[in-house]
C-alpha cells in the first residue's frame, strides 16, 4: 500500500511551510533559554508563548524545496507531511515500510524521489546501496500507484534522486544509468526552480522531457480532425487544440548546450510582463484567431486522408491526423506568449487554439521560419489599432 500520498488541493499550507528555508516553534517563554542554546532565536514574543525559528537542517531543506518543486509544478497528487510510506505486505500489521522522501503522480507519471545531501561537497560512499535500495521499490510503487490512484492510461514510472553537495563519480552515473534511476545535482534543482518561476505549471513538461527523453507516452496520443497542405514546400497541418495538450509536448528553447542556456533562452523570448496581460486577456473571454506556428519531430504524425468530392489537392486535404509525441516534441516557432500565458490558468482544458505544425522541418528551416516571423514581419503601429 502507498500511504500518505493526497490530491493537491489540500495542501496549500504544508506548501507555504515547505517554501521557508527555515522552520519555526512555539513555546511557553520559560523554554526559550534552553532552545537558544541549541540554536534558536526569537521570531515573536506573544503575550503567554514565544516564537522561535531556525534554518531547516540540510537534508530537510533539500527534500523541502524538492517537494516544493513539485508542488509549484502543480502535479495533481503528492506526499503529504513526513513523505510517502509503501507497505511492503498492506495485509501484515509487521510488514516493513518504506518511507519516500517525495512522491508525485499526475495523469502519465509517477515519480518516486530519494534525497541524499552532504555538509560539504564531498563524495558518499554508500551511493551504490542508495541505488540498490531505492530500486527495490520499483514493483511495489508501480503496483500500488496503478490500483491505489487509477488513470486513464498505463503511466510511465520513474525513480530519482535529488543529490545536493554530493560528488558523482563516472561509475555512480553508470550504476545509476544501469538500473533506470535518474540523478539531478545542486544546478538541475535550481534549473527547474528558475524555471517555474518564469513560466509556471508548464515547466513541469520540461522536467519530465528530460526524465523520459525521446520516450512515447500513451497518454499523450492524440488524433484529431486536421487539413493537410503545402507551404514553402513543406508538408503542414491545420488543427484545433487545447492548450492543455499543446503545452504538455511543446517547448520554446531550441539549444543544445545545457539547462542553463535553456533558461536563458525562455527568459528571453518570454516576457512575464506580457504573459501576465495575455493571462488577463484570456480571464476577460479574450480569443486567438491566429494560428500558433509549431514544428512536430519527424516520425511523429500520421495522416489518414478521407474522401472528398473533387480535386482539391492544392488547397488542402482533409483527414485524421494521428499525434504520437513525447514531451518536448513540438518547437514553438510563433505564438510562445499566446500559448504559455495558458500555463496554469483554469481555463487550458476547456479553451481552444488554431495550430498550423509543420512536419519534421530540419533545424536550419526552423529556424529560417523563425526569422522570417518574428523579425521580418511589420508591426502595426499602436496608433492606427487604435483608429480601427
Amino acid at each position: 500500500m502507498l500511504n500518505n500520498v493526497v490530491p493537491i488541493e489540500g495542501l496549500g499550507s504544508l506548501a507555504r511551510t515547505k517554501a521557508r528555508d527555515y522552520e519555526t516553534r512555539t513555546v511557553n517563554a520559560a523554554l526559550v533559554p534552553e532552545l537558544t542554546a541549541e540554536g534558536w532565536i526569537v521570531d515573536k514574543r506573544n503575550k503567554k508563548s514565544v516564537r522561535l525559528r531556525k534554518p531547516k537542517a540540510l537534508g530537510k531543506y533539500l527534500e523541502d524545496r524538492v517537494w516544493d518543486l513539485f508542488y509549484r509544478m502543480r502535479f495533481p497528487l503528492l506526499s503529504d507531511r513526513g513523505g510517502a510510506e509503501l507497505l511492503v505486505d498492506p495485509k501484515n500489521s509487521k510488514s516493513p515500510a518504506t518511507q519516500i522522501d517525495v512522491v508525485a503522480l499526475d495523469n502519465e507519471i509517477a515519480i518516486a524521489i530519494e534525497c541524499k545531501c552532504s555538509e560539504i561537497p564531498a563524495k558518499r560512499p554508500q551511493f551504490q546501496n542508495d541505488l540498490a535500495k531505492h530500486g527495490l521499490i520499483r514493483e511495489k510503487f508501480t503496483a500500488y500507484a496503478r490500483t491505489q490512484f487509477p488513470s486513464t492510461h498505463k503511466r510511465q514510472v520513474v525513480l530519482a534522486m535529488f543529490l545536493s553537495n554530493v560528488l558523482l563519480s563516472e561509475n555512480d552515473r553508470l550504476r545509476a544509468k544501469d538500473q533506470n534511476i535518474v540523478v539531478f545535482d545542486d544546478h538541475d534543482l535550481e534549473y527547474y526552480e528558475n524555471l517555474v518561476s518564469h513560466i509556471g505549471p508548464a515547466a513541469r513538461y520540461q522536467f519530465l522531457a528530460d526524465m523520459l527523453p525521446g520516450k512515447t507516452i500513451s497518454g499523450l496520443e492524440l488524433r484529431l480532425p486536421a487539413i493537410k497542405t503545402k507551404m514553402g514546400g513543406f508538408n503542414c497541418y491545420s488543427f484545433s487544440i487545447t492548450p492543455e495538450y499543446l503545452l504538455k509536448i511543446s517547448y520554446v528553447s531550441h539549444r543544445s548546450k545545457g539547462k542553463r542556456s535553456d533558461v536563458s533562452t525562455y527568459q528571453r523570448m518570454l516576457k512575464k510582463g506580457r504573459l501576465t496581460k495575455i493571462r488577463e486577456y484570456i480571464t476577460e473571454d479574450g480569443i486567438f484567431p491566429t494560428n500558433i506556428v509549431v514544428n512536430i519531430d519527424k516520425n511523429r504524425l500520421q495522416f489518414e486522408r478521407i474522401h472528398q468530392e473533387g480535386d482539391l489537392e492544392d488547397s488542402g486535404v482533409a483527414g485524421w491526423l494521428n499525434i504520437r509525441p513525447t514531451y518536448k516534441s513540438a518547437w514553438i516557432i510563433d505564438g510562445q506568449h499566446r500559448l504559455f500565458a495558458y500555463s496554469g490558468h483554469e481555463r487550458a482544458a476547456q479553451s481552444r487554439l488554431s495550430v498550423l505544425a509543420f512536419d519534421g522541418l530540419a533545424p536550419s528551416e526552423q529556424a529560417r521560419l523563425f526569422i522570417d516571423i518574428n523579425a521580418k514581419q511589420k508591426s502595426v503601429k499602436q496608433s492606427l489599432l487604435q483608429e480601427l
